[in-house]
């Protein structure tokens, strides 16, 4: 079961009748009910329409059609989502599998944002799949599961996250293009104002399918084209987490792999 006021979104290619049937089955067995949203597939996209979206390019790889229908079908979703009178999307992709904790600490971690005042346990969006070696303990949430920062990484999934009203609003309003995959583009929260926390260890896995909706298979490249990219968003990402936690804590960071959170004095 959800919480109230949390709605499921399944992300679902036409062409993929058994993964829907595979996902339906493992939602029946959680007792959550959802709305299946239709995957914008890639490679069906028009030339035109695939230039256009892709005019602008900010990654260091050139665009592929599977990643701008994945954006595209998570925009989709988070139209769906703002129609609705939900305060919570859970948005799902269709090959996730769920730990057995899964419900408890998805309604652990939105009852304690609802009911906190501390900023820094509130989050726009909550990443619920790939985990990462460095993260900070923000809060505990069930025996086995806690609320966490990754910080200067944030994971590059969209399988499974939790999105509000007022980061889906932003997010839809920014866009203006597939500059980057939809993944790497949450890896610039600030860009879009937005806090990204997790949960750890993560609830949700990915089955050991490929994606049918993001394909990432590109052709080689150069390593400055990445070396670059990086260098490029090296200040913007330690300005904002230091911003967000001081900057005892971008030194920490840099030097340790696990850290616990302290509020600051």
């Amino acid at each position: 079961m959800l919480p109230d006021g949390v709605a499921c979104y399944l992300i679902n290619l036409d062409r993929s009748p058994q993964r829907l049937a595979a996902m339906q089955a493992r939602l029946a067995e959680l007792g959550i009910d959802y709305t299946r949203i239709a995957a914008v597939d890639g490679a069906q996209l028009a030339d035109e329409g695939f230039l256009r979206h892709t005019a602008d390019n900010r990654y260091y790889k050139p665009i592929r059609r599977g990643e701008v229908g994945c954006y595209l079908s998570h925009l989709e979703v988070l139209r769906a989502f703002l129609d609705s009178t939900a305060r919570y999307a859970l948005v799902l992709e269709d090959d996730c599998l769920f730990d057995p904790g899964f419900s408890a600490a998805l309604q652990a971690a939105i009852a304690l944002r609802d009911a906190t005042d501390d900023p820094l346990l509130q989050w726009d969006v909550l990443k619920l799949n790939r985990k990462r070696r460095r993260w900070v303990a923000l809060a505990p949430l069930t025996a086995s599961h806690q609320l966490v920062e990754y910080g200067l990484s944030v994971p590059i999934t969209t399988a499974a996250a939790v999105w509000t009203r007022a980061a889906a609003g932003r997010f839809l309003h920014a866009y203006h293009g597939t500059t980057r995959p939809i993944d790497c583009d949450l890896q610039h929260p600030w860009e879009f104002g937005l806090d990204i926390l997790a949960l750890q260890p993560p609830p949700v896995t990915q089955g050991d399918v490929a994606s049918t909706i993001g394909n990432r298979k590109h052709p080689a490249h150069g390593p400055l084209a990445k070396l670059g990219y990086e260098l490029r968003r090296l200040w913007p990402k330690l300005r904002h987490f230091g911003q967000r936690y001081g900057w005892a804590f971008i030194a920490g960071w840099l030097w340790r792999r696990q850290l616990h959170y302290r509020r600051r004095g």
